[in-house]
Parts: structure tokens; sequence; C-alpha cells
């Protein structure tokens, strides 16, 4: 059986050819068209968000030249820019260099703080500043403030809640000089009368000397509640002002039969910046507190705690707690229960912490009376 063989004509073949590179040249020109249009569309977006972060980058610019505060960003800890109010603070800071806190910034008592110490027209001028430092990956973001005025505001405060306790403690201050003054010009009377023997004038004069010594201790008792700031401040380890607040009562609960539990946990991770012997005799206010209303054969404990930045003390007793009718006033002037205590042992503690820039506080559990009180370490910032 014979095969058909034959072709179409060379023409045909050509007309064939020729439509389909037609057709393949409108559907690449028209996906061209559609890739310009494209290309156009993601330009003019592009274009419009160029704008956009050109001017949030205005926006932002402006916003961190209004701040009064010093605002650095960091990448590495190398300075990628800055704004001009930092430089009040670090007058040759420049972008490209390490950034780190000046050697002539003394730490303060609070973490992140310093003392700046200028030269004035007359007279060294102090100011505080905070540093504060946000971590993201490995860029930072780095804020330095003046808060000289704060911190004077926060004393005026404090100066003015002092001087209205005075006042409050005036008719107090009347009380309890009155009865052992009275006494004491009593017995003077006496010994002055030469009317009676020997003896007697010894004990007379021994009970004379006891209340002119509860007067001198009356009278350094409220100076202490006056004074504003700690008189000299150095760096001390925690351990050692709980050891020394303990060695200056123990032999008291010793005598009473009272036993004085105390712990300490991770204590030794940083110092205090503070006059030692004030913050120890704080911490004995608040443990004669708990003795007296403590029994024999009962447990007084101290827990001493911290973390990076602050030393927390807790001190509870067994005792019978505080009432609702003290609490609100447990730490004013003359504020007692007892008969033989003045009301100003809990003050001066809470005057003594709070001018360190730390805190106390106290209420009334099922078991007693529970004390906390905190102060910040004085540590090098996290900055380095």
């Amino acid at each position: 059986m014979a095969l058909n063989t034959s072709k179409l004509p060379p023409e045909q073949d050509t007309l064939d050819a020729t439509k389909h590179l037609e057709e393949a040249f409108a559907i690449f020109y028209a996906e061209s068209q559609k890739l310009e249009a494209q290309q156009t569309a993601l330009q003019d977006k592009i274009n419009q968000l160029s704008s956009e972060l050109q001017k949030s980058n205005q926006r932002l610019a402006i916003l961190l030249n209004a701040i009064p505060a010093g605002v650095i960003l960091l990448e590495n800890d190398v300075v990628l820019l800055h704004n001009p109010a930092v430089l009040i603070f670090l007058p040759e800071l420049k972008p490209g260099a390490i950034f780190e806190i000046p050697a002539d910034w003394l730490a303060s008592i609070t973490p992140g703080e310093y003392v700046i110490a200028e030269k004035g027209v007359h007279q060294r001028i102090q100011k505080t500043v905070q540093v504060i430092r946000i971590n993201e990956g490995s860029r930072s973001f780095i804020q330095i403030q003046d808060i000289t005025a704060n911190i004077s505001r926060h004393e005026e405060t404090q100066r003015e809640n002092r001087l209205a306790a005075m006042g409050r403690m005036a008719a107090g201050i009347a009380h309890q000089f009155r009865t052992p003054l009275a006494t004491a010009l009593l017995y003077a009377s006496h010994l002055c009368d030469g009317q009676i023997n020997t003896d007697t004038a010894k004990e007379f004069a021994d009970r004379l000397r006891k209340q002119l010594l509860d007067l001198e201790k009356l009278s350094q008792d409220m100076l202490r509640f006056i004074s504003n700031k700690p008189n000299k401040t150095v760096l001390v380890n925690a351990t050692q002002i709980i050891e020394d607040a303990q060695a200056s009562i123990q032999f008291l609960f010793e005598a009473k039969q009272v036993s004085l539990s105390v712990t300490t946990t991770n204590i030794n991770q940083g110092n205090l910046l503070v006059e030692p012997k004030a913050i120890s005799n704080a911490i004995v206010a608040i443990l004669e507190n708990a003795l007296a209303v403590s029994k024999a054969n009962e447990t007084v404990s101290l827990m001493a705690t911290s973390d990076q930045q602050m030393l927390t003390i807790t001190i509870s007793d067994q005792g019978p707690g505080i009432s609702k009718e003290i609490l609100n006033s447990l730490f004013e002037p003359f504020a007692t229960t007892s008969a033989n205590g003045t009301g100003l042992g809990l003050s001066i503690a809470k005057n003594t912490i709070e001018t360190h820039r730390g805190s106390i506080s106290a209420e009334s559990s099922q078991h007693g009376a529970v004390f906390k009180i905190s102060l910040p370490y004085a540590q090098p910032s996290l900055i380095h």
C-alpha cells in the first residue's frame, strides 16, 4: 500500500513560522508592558516609602534635638549618632568613638546615677545624672538625664516633712523632757541642802546622773532625727553592716533569752555607699523593737537577700504584731506603746534609710511584726 508522502509547500511553512513568531512577540510585548507597569508601580512605591522614611527621619531628628536629655545610639559600643543635648554632658563625644562612662563621674548611691563636679565662677558645682541603657542585640540606646533638680526636690520634701514632724513633736518633747528634768532638779536640790547623809547623797547623785544621761540621749536622738544627710559615706560590704548590727545587740538578746537568727543569701555581690554606723544603728533600732515585744525562748529572724541592684533586709518577730491604730503612725516621732521608750527609734531608722535613698516598711502578720528595709547597691553601671 502506498503512503502519502506529500509535504506542505515551503510558502506555507514560512507563513506558519511567521504567525507563531508574531504571536510569541505579541505575548512577549504584552508581558513586557505588564512588567514595565509593575516596575513603574514598584518604583513609585519605593519613592513613596523613601519620602516617608525621609520625613520620619526628619521628624525623629527634630524630636531627638528637642529632647533635653542626651540620647546616644551605639553599635557594639561604638557611637553611631547622638543628639545635641548629649554634648552638655559629654562635649568630646563623636560618632565612631567607643562609649564609656568618664573616669571623673563618681558613682552615686543608686545604680545608674553619677555625680559630676563642674567648676563654676566662684565654686565647684555638683550635678547628678541618670544613665539608662537599653540593649537590643548589637545595638544599644543610651539616655543621659540631669536629675539634680529632682533630687533637690526630693530632699526639700524630706526636709519639709521632718519640719512638719518636728512641729508635731513639740508637745511630745515637752512631756519627754519634763519628767526626767523635774526628777533631776529634785535630786539636785536634795544634794544642795546638805541635810542628807553620805550614802543617800551618793545614791541621789547616781540617780541624778542617770536622769541627765537620759536627757542627753533624748537630745542626741532628736538631733539624729532632724539630720538631713549622712555625715560621711563610704563603700562597705553588706555583710559587714549585718555583722556590726548583730554584734551590737547580741548580748541584749542573750540577757532576755531570746534567739536572734541571722541568715544571708548572695549579699556579697555588691557594696553599699552609706554611713556604716548610721545604717547599723537603724537595723539595731528595728531589732530592739522586735526584742521588746519578744518573750523568753522566742526567736527574732533577720534575713538579708539581694539582687544586682538592691539589698533587702527582713526582720520578723513572734510578738503580738502591730495594731491597726498604731500601724499608720508607726514611724512618727513618739509613736510608742512602751512606757520606757521615747518613740524616736523607728523614726530615726526611717530617716536614716530614706536619706540613703532606701525604703522601710512594716506590716503585721499572724506570727508577729515584719519590717522590711531596702537599700540600693552602689555598684558600677551596667554600661561597662
